[in-house]
């Protein structure tokens, strides 16, 4: 079956332009290691710094324990993600960058399946 990728990066980079007051001070942040091309070069592109998590698993889709790798204190937290299924991940990771001291966290998926009760969990966050 012949596809075309779909390269969504412009997309990104127009919105968080156009939506997120200050995006000069932020960081782009990746969910997990897989991510780290994806906001290296968005990143790059805005002139910002970026930042990964690195999440641990005992078991599939079970996230035992998650590592921030880069600084959000102070600043506005972006994270960027491909795919946004259970929404488990973003939540923990907007939590983690709370903790961290980021002072506002925003999401920005390209592909929203949102299973279950992925949006039940990001409405009810406060980020």
């Amino acid at each position: 079956i012949p596809v075309d990728n779909l390269y969504a990066e412009p997309a990104v980079l127009k919105w968080i332009k156009e939506n997120i007051e200050n995006w000069r001070e932020c960081v782009i942040v990746s969910p997990d290691a897989g991510g780290a091309k994806r906001v290296v070069s968005i990143a790059d592109r805005l002139n910002v710094n970026f930042a990964l998590i690195h999440k641990e698993r005992a078991v599939a889709n079970e996230v035992q324990r998650m590592t921030l790798v880069g600084d959000v204190q102070h600043r506005t937290a972006i994270i960027v993600d491909d795919l946004a299924d259970t929404c488990g991940t973003v939540v923990k990771a907007a939590e983690k960058l709370k903790e961290a001291g980021a002072k506002k966290v925003y999401a920005v998926m390209t592909h929203g399946v949102f299973s279950g009760p992925a949006l039940q969990k990001v409405n009810g966050q406060s980020y």
